[in-house]
């Protein structure tokens, strides 16, 4: 599974582990990101915590792995992509104290407020891309998975912390991109 693949899968697992177990079911909560939430695997670590970014308050997913660190910037809801960090490449010069690269969306990629069960929808955006290394400037268009499919609510039971663990009405997704496809809850 490619680094894009396994983020995007984690990031929106997240989302999941950081809904209410009583919420009623509304795809807009799919995308509700608590702050102070954080989960690891044996490759990866993903943080959410409030943060300022591109001059507007935000979340942000923040993951770090296999000698990569990136950070994720969401609007409140969750929904929309303002932009991402590349952290500690240092193949491109860079550390994990400052951005090797910043992507800002506008307009930013974003999810739906509402879908029901078999839905598809677009996600697509445009911005910019700032390389500090090489200190040039380009445009970008948003190159994560952008066809998707609103499968459904369903229950998830899974472990956490070696104990069963039961999320209820936890959305399901698929996505395609390119030639890569992902299934998430």
């Amino acid at each position: 599974m490619s680094s894009l693949l396994l983020r995007s899968t984690l990031a929106l697992g997240l989302a999941g582990l950081s809904l209410p177990a009583i919420a009623a079911p509304e795809f807009a909560a799919c995308f509700t990101l608590t702050p102070g939430l954080s989960w690891s695997s044996s490759d990866e670590t993903l943080t959410i915590e409030k943060a300022t970014f591109a001059g507007q308050e935000a979340i942000k997913v923040s993951s770090a792995g296999g000698g990569v660190g990136t950070a994720s910037y969401y609007d409140a809801s969750g929904r929309q992509l303002l932009g991402q960090e590349r952290l500690g490449i240092s193949a491109w010069g860079g550390d994990a104290s400052r951005p090797v690269m910043t992507d800002i969306f506008k307009p930013a990629p974003t999810f739906p407020q509402s879908a029901k069960p078999g839905d598809r929808f677009e996600v697509n955006g445009k911005g910019e891309r700032t390389n500090h290394v090489d200190e040039t400037v380009e445009p970008i268009d948003y190159d994560g998975f952008s066809d998707y499919t609103f499968v459904g609510f369903e229950d998830l039971e899974t472990e956490v912390g070696d104990q069963p663990r039961t999320f209820k009405d936890t959305c399901h997704v698929t996505a395609t991109f390119e030639d890569n496809r992902i299934e998430a809850w």
